[in-house]
């Protein structure tokens, strides 16, 4: 993906030009957008302009991520979406996949030596039908919701308690407070897996019921478990994000920007993220996570694997991975 100097763009995030080595591309929940058409077009635009050479990888969605688009408490508004979002993955016909449901599903993949869990359109189109036709959500697609309700609240209690102890601590303790901008100032480094090894040792030895001694062999290979570390890397960014008061980041670290900006969706995001953290490229109009996400990719050796960009961007920018140039001769929305 990148931009040529006799083209004038007006790129959200794209910052440089930027090289996906690797095809496969994951969709955020947060491209769809109910009530904005330009939006939709657009989206549909770079699902076009992504099934144009059917050898560019393939396409996957996290079951969360549809789970979080079928959040809005109105019926109408939850078959709105799901409507919207059918049109979507039906596009991309055999090349779309769905990343398997359960907790960690592809960290527990990742250890166990397998290639991702994942179903195809049509496992789950008859359960969308269903619930188009019913007028809301039925069956196996409000079980799955609902379970995942309750996994997401057990996440965010779990963080919750996290923040609210380091944040105590980073308030009374000056030692801690000058331990934690040292950390921080080392973030754009390899140092940043120690920085949140204790996240991926809970990863890989309490889900993945690996050995301890793997957490060393994640450390020196970071680039062969991308969702342990890309989970790992972004939580512990929320972390730091989240145990800065407002008024402490603006006054001692603004300059990290979104980096360390606090979000409540952002533990919701690093668990999406890394469920499709083997992919080359993450979609998404959460400019956080791309700069999150993009911060991480740049530091050398890449810490994860996945680059984010907006729909926008990627519609505007991109050329496909094996070097050939994408026909610029369609308008752009």
């Amino acid at each position: 993906m990148n931009d040529t100097a006799t083209e004038k763009k007006q790129f959200k995030m794209l910052d440089k030009a930027r090289y996906v080595h690797h095809a496969d591309v994951l969709f955020d929940s947060n491209v769809i957008r109910a009530n904005d058409e330009l939006a939709e077009k657009r989206l549909l635009a770079l699902a076009d302009l992504l099934v144009e050479k059917p050898d560019r990888g393939y396409i996957w969605f996290a079951l969360t991520s549809l789970y979080e688009m079928l959040a809005p408490n109105d019926a109408a508004k939850r078959i709105d979406v799901l409507k919207r979002f059918q049109n979507l993955y039906t596009r991309f016909g055999d090349r779309v996949r769905f990343f398997g449901a359960g907790p960690f599903a592809s960290v527990i993949a990742e250890w166990a030596d397998e290639g991702p869990m994942y179903a195809r359109a049509d496992a789950i189109d008859d359960a969308v039908n269903a619930s188009i036709a019913a007028g809301d959500l039925v069956g196996v697609l409000k079980e799955a919701r609902d379970e995942w309700e309750v996994e997401k609240a057990r996440l965010w209690k779990s963080h919750a308690d996290d923040v609210a102890r380091y944040r105590a601590i980073y308030e009374s303790n000056p030692a801690f407070r000058e331990d934690f901008k040292r950390s921080v100032e080392r973030l754009g480094t390899i140092n940043a897996l120690e920085q949140c090894d204790d996240i991926a040792r809970h990863l890989i030895v309490g889900l993945a019921k690996r050995l301890e001694t793997d957490l060393e062999v994640a450390k020196a290979n970071p680039a062969v478990y991308p969702c342990t570390w890309t989970y790992s890397l972004l939580v512990r960014l929320a972390d730091y994000a989240a145990t800065l008061t407002k008024a402490e980041w603006k006054a001692n670290f603004a300059q990290y920007g979104r980096l360390l900006k606090s979000d409540p969706n952002d533990y919701l995001d690093a668990y999406i993220a890394a469920t499709g953290g083997a992919c080359g490229m993450v979609i998404t109009n959460d400019e956080g996570l791309i700069e999150k996400l993009n911060f991480l990719h740049d530091i050398q050796p890449p810490l994860v694997r996945l680059q984010g960009f907006t729909v926008y961007d990627t519609l505007i920018a991109y050329n496909p991975p094996n070097g050939d140039k994408r026909d610029r001769s369609k308008p752009i929305l």
